[in-house]
């Protein structure tokens, strides 16, 4: 279920789990730019993207690539 602004793909994200290593960005402006930001946000980042198109998104991918 969907709700409200927050990515429908964040319990399944290494970024919005705070599990990803090759984030060096504190974790709430990452998630503020990309993951609570509605469809702009979620438009921009390449890991809600690639779950879109129905590829494999690498445990490492981040948002920006």
């Amino acid at each position: 279920m969907h709700l409200g602004k927050l990515c429908k793909y964040a319990s399944v994200c290494t970024v919005y789990q705070n599990e990803n290593e090759e984030i060096e960005k504190p974790i709430f402006l990452v998630r503020n730019v990309f993951c609570n930001r509605g469809a702009k946000g979620w438009h921009n980042c390449k890991r809600f993207l690639a779950y879109e198109e129905g590829k494999k998104v690498d445990d490492s991918m981040t948002p920006y690539g």
